[in-house]
């Protein structure tokens, strides 16, 4: 009987997989590499950072034109942050709570367009 193998190539070393956004605790969102690759993250400039009190959420949508209110993606090479300190302390965040890594979906919302949503924790 004569098996038939279905070989890959390994091309070096495979790409980081993590693919959650992490709050710390100085107020910075940082942005997987896994997450950046994922979602092509590095071709924008911008953020705009949107919260859902009732439900405890974030939303972050991603541009390249400056507006009031947006702020810079850092990037470095694979990943990225968002200095966030400001949007925490406006909507009074429990940052100790929430440093973590978190999961993320992806959501089209009406009148603003696709945007990462990220559940916080409630205490």
């Amino acid at each position: 009987m004569i098996i038939k193998y279905n070989f890959e190539r390994f091309t070096g070393a495979p790409a980081r997989g993590d693919t959650r956004i992490s709050i710390n605790r100085s107020g910075l969102i940082r942005l997987s590499a896994g997450f950046c690759r994922v979602n092509n993250i590095l071709s924008f400039k911008y953020c705009i950072l949107f919260y859902d009190r009732s439900n405890g959420a974030i939303a972050l949508k991603f541009i390249n034109n400056k507006e009031d209110g947006v702020l810079k993606v850092t990037k470095d090479r694979k990943a990225a942050t968002l200095a966030a300190t400001s949007f925490i302390k406006s909507n009074k965040l429990d940052l100790r709570s929430n440093f973590k890594r978190h999961d993320w979906k992806k959501l089209s919302i009406p009148d603003v367009g696709e945007v990462f949503v990220v559940e916080l924790s409630k205490r």
